[in-house]
């Protein structure tokens, strides 16, 4: 995270001979915002702050996949609509961007997410609860995500099996079980940690604009039919 903190830092430094920045807001109503890259960047627990701002969690067990429905009901209960199929992750997600993302004005890391959400990365502690990742968003947009690789096969096949489970519900969006990958763990991964950034996100936001097609030299062309 401290890499990531102080690239950012010197990028708006560098492109606009400050560290701090001026915006367009995130919001469709919204007009500039000033983005402090200088100041130290928040950091967010999810898991706690989901706890904090939804107190009957706290009686679910999130990695059970029987607690959906009741999890849905709360979402409901709560005015959050989420589209079907009801899962574990989607839901999670769904608390995520209505309590936690409009925090994120300012450059926040998001980090401890519960461990279901991130099938692909080691657990951050001996539960298995939460996940060995993060996230940075600015501006109300996620601009990083980083995560340390899970290299155990056993339990990677175990999470697969979680997420084929979702993939049979109906959420099309998870990937089908890899076996393969699974295959190639058992002959071991060294510790590997992956990191990747919205490029198209972090020109537009140090460009000041508000769509990210203004950010690409060749956007896609309407047909002449002139």
């Amino acid at each position: 995270m401290a890499a990531t903190e102080d690239m950012l830092r010197g990028m708006a430094q560098e492109i606009s001979d400050s560290t701090v920045v001026r915006a367009e807001s995130s919001e469709a109503d919204g007009g500039p915002v000033r983005i402090d890259f200088g100041s130290p960047f928040a950091r967010i627990d999810v898991t706690e702050a989901l706890y904090s701002s939804v107190p009957e969690l706290k009686a679910l067990d999130i990695n059970d996949p029987l607690a959906v429905p009741q999890l849905a009901a709360v979402l409901a209960a709560r005015h959050i609509t989420c589209p079907l199929p009801h899962t574990m992750p989607r839901l999670l997600d769904r608390l995520i961007g209505h309590y936690i993302e409009p925090q994120c004005t300012q450059p926040t890391f998001l980090l401890n997410h519960p461990a279901i959400m991130s099938p692909l990365a080691k657990s951050n502690d001996a539960t298995n609860t939460t996940a060995a990742r993060f996230e940075l968003f600015v501006n109300g947009k996620e601009i990083v995500n980083a995560y340390e690789e899970l290299n155990d096969p056993r339990e990677q096949r175990q999470r697969f099996a979680l997420q084929a489970a979702d993939r049979e519900a109906g959420d099309m969006e998870v990937p089908p079980f890899d076996s393969e990958f699974c295959d190639a763990l058992e002959f071991a991964l060294p510790p590997t940690a992956g990191w990747g950034m919205g490029v198209d996100r972090v020109v537009a936001l140090l460009a000041g604009v508000r769509h990210l097609r203004e950010t690409i030299a060749f956007p896609i062309m309407r047909p002449d039919t002139k």
